[in-house]
């Protein structure tokens, strides 16, 4: 195990971290969880020498690693798409026009708008149950789906997740049926 920082060098490299990561990546989302690993990765295999550098540095060092290696997996498969796509032309199947592409895209932004509206819904309409929105709140801000995972992140026991998952599918399909009346469809 490597040395430990003080609490004011771990609040200075989680500071220059965040930078850092902000700096390469920017997406505060991506930066965010790219910290935390980092964080996780200090503390369990790749431990820090106060002799070597200092605790900001080996935090900065990490979280470049980390970007550096988030990068180079991605570019295998930017390179295949960009290899698909030029096939695709080549034995004349036509790539989507600009303005189809605009149309999807705006047919995307549209459905994503629709599902946050939902979700804010969703989270006005379990306000009274405090297990069920915190449950929502970490299942949108860390994208996490595993009743178990989340109930790590917010320190509850599964069952009490469980539970708070029923409450939210039942308060959605609620929502939703309220909505098809609305619109006449049912």
């Amino acid at each position: 195990m490597g040395d430990v920082p003080t609490k004011e060098e771990a609040r200075a490299a989680l500071v220059a971290a965040m930078t850092a990561a902000l700096g390469m990546t920017r997406s505060r989302r991506l930066a965010e969880e790219i910290v935390q690993d980092a964080f996780e990765r200090v503390m369990t295999t790749r431990p820090w020498s106060r002799k070597e550098r200092t605790f900001e540095q080996h935090m900065v060092g990490t979280v470049w690693s980390l970007v550096s290696h988030e990068f180079a997996s991605k570019r295998s498969e930017h390179d295949a798409e960009a290899h698909d796509g030029f096939h695709r032309e080549e034995a004349g199947q036509s790539a989507a026009s600009p303005e189809d592409k605009m149309l999807d895209r705006a047919e995307q932004e549209n459905r994503w708008a629709s599902a946050d509206e939902e979700l804010d819904a969703l989270a006005e309409s379990v306000a009274g149950h405090p297990a069920a929105r915190e449950v929502l709140r970490c299942r949108r801000e860390h994208g996490l789906t595993k009743a178990s995972e989340i109930a790590a992140r917010i320190g509850l026991p599964v069952e009490q997740v469980y539970r708070a998952n029923e409450v939210l599918r039942d308060h959605l399909r609620s929502l939703r049926k309220k909505r098809k009346k609305a619109s006449g469809e049912g």
